[in-house]
């Protein structure tokens, strides 16, 4: 919210790739899913480096 308070996204586009057809409420939507999969993936990672490692060190089953 703070992002899009500062920033336009026509403005962006016109920055970033000038040659796009997109409309405000299309650059609104964009910026929210980026930021939600930017959330989910920094969430995943932290979820798996807290994996406990037990499960990781066992000893080899013997041959």
């Amino acid at each position: 919210m703070v992002f899009f308070a500062f920033v336009d996204p026509l403005v962006l586009r016109d920055i970033t790739f000038p040659g796009l057809p997109m409309t405000r409420e299309l650059g609104y939507t964009l910026g929210f899913f980026i930021f939600w999969l930017a959330t989910a993936s920094s969430s995943l990672f932290t979820w798996i480096l807290l994996r406990p490692s037990s499960r990781f060190n066992r000893a080899l089953p013997p041959e």
